[in-house]
């Protein structure tokens, strides 16, 4: 797929394009399945490439370095691409890829183009998925490809299509530095996949199978990390009320409905009740928490829940405890509305990454959490091109970039078994990067909006689902009602039940919040290892039928999901799900809502071709199959 004795990418330094980096050694690698192979620029020696590099199956996947061997300063570096590589095609080029976050209900839709001539993909305001998901598919009819990118600012991909030749680029779009003597630099890293089939399907596959088994984070049982959980933001920022009582009644509520894992989110520190205006007061306001979350964390843990807490380091209102005591850590937006959320911590600088590390190591530890949500609620490009030198553009950016994983991998080496959630806006910093270190607990705040995200929540969760779940099992969202509807509309390996729970059995909701945690343990271990297959695609004017399928290769084992929305059509569909052998015979259950029917034997051909009849509108559909034999 690539060659293997020369690096895949091109810099333009001085004037003078390299791509001429050949391979002059490699180097073990303390990590596991990984090798560092050493690359050298033929016209420009002192040059190197130090490549972190591993193939598994279908995928290839590399992490450069940029490293200036010289003495004396290098020349300029006017263009980086960790990735220029070009391959011949037999037909026309069709592009698959996914719009990101942008805090709206097309979240996560697909994005296609035919017979493509040239793409130019980037994100908007320094975050990685901050309007374009940095994954994407071809297919010229008889082969495809996926390439993923690592990169959590601003990158760029250019895909070219000419002459039988598909040219594609991936790297940082806006650099003019100079590398000093011995300095280096971190470039985003690169996933490439590629699968002798046409349909551009299977390279997404591909992608969503490495992640899954190779880079994403695994639980302590080497399982999904992923989980049910609850939390009480939602009333928060309707009432600004919240005390220790209030969350341990609330926590306790959830484990008898046997949700995994108790929430507090923005609602804990400062010193008023506004979240947005306390950032960079990391402390616990006493008056709601006299006793600080300690308490919280340790009832959940009674009830055999983990406990989770919101922060956000890398921003700061000006008048902060933060920004008074460090202001030389701190970056400016060059405007003042680009600078409306207040300042952004410097990563780039060492002291900036000790200080984060040492307030965020200190409440984990003071909380005992099991998992640390890190929220981002600025475009920070601004503030970085602010502050480069003008023989240092793209280095602002660079170094935070390398410092909030040298800030995510100290965490995680000082509190062996914690879960990083990665919230960054609502899922806009999901990269291969960030997955490397973290899970998106919350992909968008679509569902966080008054209005908007009460009324749609069901249609928005298919949308942002049918989307990302392309690329990614482990992620989760907001629900606010508990039928299966509601549940299955966003169907992953976890979900936040956003309101407050029902309270006793009375209340008609209170079976259906039970059976829904329920069904998401059951099924979250075939979700996050399966192949996840759309059949009939959410459509954002009308909420009217949607369809699609998890299928396990191991085992032949998997799921059809059918949602009637609220749409008065749409009674009857035919589904024909993939991966069915006509000639075998499959053990079948379905589920009408949380309602299941006595397993029943099918033939294969019979799957192959299902009609599925849902009486009643906004009701759900799920078959559970098994092939026997």
């Amino acid at each position: 797929m690539l060659p293997e004795n020369r690096w895949p990418g091109r810099l333009v330094v001085g004037g003078k394009t390299l791509d001429d980096f050949v391979a002059i050694g490699e180097e073990a690698s303390s990590e596991a399945s990984w090798t560092i192979r050493v690359f050298q620029s033929i016209s420009e020696p002192t040059l190197q490439i130090r490549a972190q590099w591993r193939a598994i199956g279908a995928a290839t996947e590399w992490i450069s370095t940029l490293v200036n061997n010289s003495s004396a300063p290098s020349g300029s570096v006017t263009e980086l691409r960790s990735l220029a590589a070009s391959w011949p095609t037999r037909g026309s080029v069709d592009f698959y890829g996914n719009r990101g976050s942008l805090c709206e209900i097309e979240d996560f839709a697909d994005l296609s183009e035919s017979d493509l001539d040239v793409i130019e993909l980037r994100p908007k305001g320094g975050k990685s998925s901050n309007g374009a998901l940095p994954f994407f598919a071809l297919t010229d009819g008889h082969d495809s490809l996926a390439v993923g990118i690592g990169w959590s600012g601003q990158w760029c991909a250019t895909i070219r299509h000419s002459a039988a030749i598909l040219q594609v680029e991936v790297g940082l779009p806006r650099v003019g530095f100079v590398l000093r003597p011995q300095e280096s630099v971190r470039l985003p890293s690169v996933l490439l996949t590629r699968a002798p089939q046409a349909p551009a399907d299977q390279a997404r596959w591909a992608v969503r199978a490495h992640l899954t088994d190779h880079v994403v984070p695994k639980s302590p049982t080497g399982e999904s990390p992923n989980f049910t959980a609850h939390g009480m933001m939602h009333e928060y920022h309707r009432t600004r009320v919240t005390s220790e009582q209030i969350e341990i009644a609330a926590l306790e509520r959830a484990a008898e409905m046997g949700f995994e894992a108790y929430w507090i989110d923005a609602c804990w520190y400062g010193n008023s009740t506004s979240w947005d205006h306390e950032v960079g007061n990391w402390n616990v306001r006493r008056s709601d928490f006299p006793r600080g979350l300690r308490p919280i964390s340790d009832r959940a843990h009674e009830l055999g829940m983990k406990f989770i807490f919101w922060m956000e380091p890398e921003r700061a209102r000006p008048d902060s405890e933060w920004a008074r005591a460090h202001p030389e850590l701190f970056l400016h937006f060059p405007d003042e509305k680009t600078g409306a959320r207040g300042l952004l911590l410097n990563l780039g600088d060492p002291r900036a990454v000790d200080l984060a590390f040492e307030k965020a190591s200190s409440l984990i530890t003071e909380f005992n959490a099991d998992i640390y949500r890190q929220d981002f609620n600025t475009w920070p490009l601004a503030a970085w091109r602010a502050a480069d030198a003008p023989d240092r553009v793209g280095i602002t950016e660079i170094r935070h970039i390398e410092g909030l994983y040298e800030f995510w991998d100290r965490l995680l080496a000082a509190h062996p078994g914690l879960l990083i959630d990665n919230c960054a806006e609502g899922g806009r910093r999901i990269d291969l990067e960030t997955l490397r270190r973290s899970v998106p607990l919350f992909r968008s705040d679509a569902g966080d909006l008054p209005g908007r995200g009460m009324s749609l929540m069901d249609i928005t969760n298919q949308i942002h689902c049918w989307g990302l779940s392309h690329w990614l099992p482990d992620h989760g969202g907001p629900i606010k009602t508990f039928d299966a509807y509601a549940t299955r509309s966003g169907l992953s390996t976890g979900f936040m039940a956003y309101r407050v729970l029902p309270e006793n059995e009375q209340d008609p909701e209170y079976a259906d919040a039970i059976a829904a945690v329920a069904e998401n343990k059951r099924l979250r271990s075939l979700i996050a290892s399966s192949e996840r297959i759309g059949l009939i695609r959410p459509n954002l004017r009308f909420e009217s039928v949607t369809a699609f399928q998890h299928h396990r290769h191991t085992d032949s084992r998997g799921i059809i999901v059918v949602l009637r929305g609220t749409w008065p059509w749409g009674e009857t569909v035919t589904l024909h799900p993939q991966h069915i052998d006509a000639d075998a015979t499959y053990q079948v259950t379905r589920w009408d809502d949380y309602r299941a029917s006595p397993p029943a034997q099918l033939a294969g051909a019979e799957l192959q071709e299902r009609v599925i009849t849902i009486p009643q509108t906004r009701s759900s559909v799920l078959l559970e199959y098994q092939r026997v034999g």
